[in-house]
C-alpha cells in the first residue's frame, strides 16, 4: 500500500511549482494532477477498490469545479479510496480554515506554493507518518 500524490490546481505553473517541490523533497517523484476539482474526483473514481491512499494538495478557487464542491464530492461517495486532504491555496481567510477543518479528510491547510518546510510537515503529519 503506498500513497499516491494528487495536486489539484488551475494553474499549470502551481502544478510544476508542486511537482518539483515535492521530488525535490523525496515525498513523491510523479505526483498524479487535475485542473479542477471534477477531473480530480473522476481520476479518484478511476481508482475505486483500490488500496493505495491518496493525498490531495487541493487549491479552493477553481473553474468548473471548485475545492469546496469536491470536498462535498467525496463526503458522498464512500466506494473511493482512502483520500487525505491538505489545501494549498492563495487564500489566508481564517473564515476558510475555519469550513476546512469541518471536513474529516483535511488534514492541513498551506498557503501556496508548498515549501520545503511545508513538505516536511507533511512528513510529520501522524496519519501519514508511516508512508514515509
Amino acid at each position: 500500500m503506498e500513497l499516491q500524490f494528487l495536486i489539484v490546481d488551475d494553474s499549470d505553473i502551481v502544478i510544476f511549482l508542486h511537482t518539483e517541490m515535492l521530488s525535490y523533497t523525496n515525498l513523491t517523484k510523479s505526483p498524479l494532477s487535475a485542473l479542477n476539482g471534477e477531473s480530480a474526483l473522476d481520476i479518484l473514481t478511476n481508482f475505486k477498490g483500490t488500496e493505495n491512499s491518496y493525498l490531495v494538495l487541493l487549491d479552493i478557487n477553481m473553474p468548473v469545479m471548485d475545492g469546496w464542491q469536491f470536498l462535498d464530492e467525496i463526503q458522498l461517495d464512500s466506494e473511493l479510496p482512502t483520500v487525505y486532504v491538505i489545501m494549498v491555496t492563495s487564500s489566508i481567510d481564517s473564515i476558510d480554515k475555519v469550513k476546512a477543518s469541518k471536513y474529516p479528510q483535511v488534514i492541513g491547510f498551506f498557503e501556496k506554493p508548498l515549501s520545503e518546510e511545508n513538505c516536511n510537515q507533511i512528513k510529520k503529519i501522524e496519519v501519514l507518518k508511516h508512508y514515509f
